[in-house]
């Protein structure tokens, strides 16, 4: 029978339909209190206790995914966006093994994400009953954190430890490290809020809520149970000292800003050092730096193009590396950080984690990276005429650059991803979203999408590099840029290859359904283009039907029936569907068809005309007579 205390009585309500409703009513309170504001929930049975105490809470908006992998990346979307925790919800068995790939992602790129997962009582493991597997720890290394909940009891001391859990879980997906947690909640029936007789052992007495009332109620002014205070991370002073002396005694400093979620938290105190000190940075697409409206004059966005140029060859290599966020993106920074192996290398992160794949780091300085950076700049000495001298090189070299591609792309008539890049980098409006795809796709973005003073809010899961999940995450990071500027048209534009939209064209429905303002260009090439670059290239049909798989359905009949697929005609029709379609609103998907071997053709030419520009600021007699590559 139905209860009449239905699943959104309020906490304190002096009875309980069952002990399942109880502990999930006060582990979701708790959860709230603590900080939680969206779970995404897939279908199932054995997480219906906390279904309904989602459903019901006033402070947490429950979002329904049918697909738990969907759903995953969705989560990690919205948790890369706003920063915050993003619980997952799912039922027993198999369901929570679909969060596998987001989770993995997740923990390598620090996004905090809460994975609950519903499971059987321990009398149904290990002894054949179905929809039932070991799903404590299934997750392994790849959380920061695992706990297999106890059997539900209206117990005091039980509901404290419950209270408390909540608080500890949320507080390890942002610290010391953010990333997923996963707790794992068996449950016995009865699942729903309803009423059990007197002397079942699910059945809640008067007596027991009235003995847990505290705890059942929570602390007074819906203050957490636990209040964890987290260290702020202020750096050491041996920390400032490293960096300022290294700092002072380097004639040719160079900062490397990777991808990081938290760069647009310390993107000013780098900038203002970067500036004081005459130092240059080469910022990637999604370090928060490069575009953005307040970039100082240091911050340099055709890193990539200038990295392969023969401008060390003339100037001389960096005597000083300090590297931030993730390992670079395209293979010309990742050559440039292993010949500066003679350099001094210095690593500044928030967390333990150490970016280092070619193994030159001399110390790595772990702090706030915003305090130590401002730190530094209050203590260096003034920069020298040498020094200025080389960040005047770096300035020139790039807007060499930026010269060389604009003239070069106006005269390139061809859809291309090289021109798409350039292109899109000024239709863009300020204050939209970008995300994109894996593989050739973010390659092009670094090399031929430059700075621009546009504050962009760029996103991509580079940190595994799969490109499974593509559009799911994006839905998630539409959404959660919505929520969190609600009252200013937000925008966001999604950039993917065909083979990665494939992966995930269901989930554009989620876009549909939940209303998102998501345009969505798909760059059709037929495959996946960087598989050119790569050995099997030389190996005809294998190459063609394992690798780069092309010859697959095509784009328009890969998506949705309900969803019109736009196709442009010239430069000009492109550029009017994109900006037409972020005013619009909505779901947009623009096909914009271009060939991987023109798209491998052209950045070859394109590099090195723009890099032989790049060398010419010196003069024919001062350059290198051996060209870096």
């Amino acid at each position: 029978m139905q209860s009449d205390s239905s699943p959104d009585r309020p906490i304190d309500g002096p009875a309980s339909p069952n002990v399942n409703t109880l502990w999930a009513r006060v582990f979701v309170d708790e959860l709230a209190r603590c900080g939680l504001r969206d779970v995404c929930i897939s279908p199932g049975s054995r997480s219906a206790p906390l279904v309904f105490q989602f459903a019901a809470h006033p402070d947490i908006t429950d979002h329904s995914i049918i697909d738990e992998r969907s759903a995953a990346f969705f989560a990690l979307g919205m948790a890369r966006a706003s920063g915050r925790p993003v619980a997952l919800l799912c039922t027993s068995g198999t369901a929570g093994a679909n969060y596998f790939p987001a989770i993995c992602e997740a923990a390598q790129d620090n996004i905090p994400l809460l994975v609950l997962t519903g499971d059987r009582p321990p009398e149904d493991h290990e002894c054949g009953a179905q929809q039932v597997m070991k799903q404590a720890g299934m997750y392994g290394e790849h959380v920061r954190w695992h706990h297999q909940t106890a059997q539900p009891e209206a117990a005091t001391h039980k509901l404290a430890y419950l209270r408390s859990l909540a608080c500890r879980a949320l507080h390890r997906c942002r610290f010391p490290q953010p990333g997923p947690v996963h707790i794992d909640m068996p449950f016995r029936k009865p699942l729903e809020p309803v009423q059990v007789v007197a002397g079942h052992p699910d059945h809640v007495s008067e007596s027991a809520m009235k003995d847990a009332a505290a705890v059942v109620g929570g602390r007074p002014d819906r203050v957490p149970w636990v209040r964890i205070q987290a260290p702020k991370g202020l750096p050491e002073e041996g920390a400032i000292i490293s960096l300022t002396e290294a700092l002072d005694s380097s004639r040719r400093p160079l900062i490397v800003a990777g991808a990081d979620q938290a760069g647009t938290g310390y993107r000013h105190a780098l900038s203002a050092l970067a500036e004081q000190a005459a130092i240059p940075v080469f910022a990637e697409p999604a370090s928060g730096l490069r575009h953005w409206k307040e970039r100082g004059s240091g911050i340099i966005g055709a890193g990539d193009l200038i990295a392969g140029s023969d401008l060390y060859a003339r100037e001389g290599m960096p005597d000083l590396v300090i590297r931030t966020g993730s390992a670079p993106l395209t293979w010309s920074m990742q050559k440039l950080l292993g010949d500066c192996r003679d350099a001094r290398h210095l690593a500044v992160s928030a967390g333990s984690t150490l970016v280092d794949p070619e193994h030159v780091v001399h110390e790595q300085l772990i702090a706030d990276p915003a305090a130590l950076f401002d730190a530094a700049r209050r203590r260096v000495v003034p920069p020298d005429g040498a020094r200025r001298a080389w960040l005047h090189a770096h300035r020139e070299a790039e807007r060499r650059a930026v010269a060389a591609l604009d003239n070069r792309l106006a005269e390139s008539p061809e859809f291309s991803a090289p021109r798409m890049w350039h292109a899109l980098g000024a239709l863009l409006p300020d204050g939209c979203g970008l995300y994109f795809s894996s593989s050739m796709l973010v390659r092009h973005l670094d090399t031929f999408m430059c700075a621009h003073s546009r504050d962009l809010d760029v996103h991509f899961n580079r940190g595994l590099n799969g490109i499974d999940g593509v559009v799911s995450t994006a839905c998630g990071i539409a959404l959660g840029r919505a929520r969190g500027a609600p009252d200013t048209p937000s925008p966001t534009a999604l950039v993917i290859g065909d083979v990665a939209l494939r992966h995930d064209a269901t989930a554009l429905l989620l876009a549909l359904e939940m209303r998102l303002d998501l345009i969505v260009i798909v760059v059709d090439n037929d495959g996946g283009e960087i598989f050119e670059y790569l050995p099997s290239a030389g190996f005809g049909e294998v190459h063609r039907k394992h690798f780069a798989t092309s010859g697959a359905t095509p784009v328009a009949r890969a998506v949705p029936r309900a969803i019109d697929v736009l196709e442009p005609n010239d430069w000009a029709d492109f550029e009017r569907l994109v900006s037409d379609g972020i005013f619009a609103g909505g779901l947009q998907l623009i096909r914009f068809p271009t060939s991987r071997r023109l798209d491998h053709r052209l950045r070859g030419e394109l590099v090195d005309h723009v890099r032989r520009r790049i060398d010419e600021a010196a003069g024919p007699d001062q350059v290198s007579p051996s060209r870096k590559t």
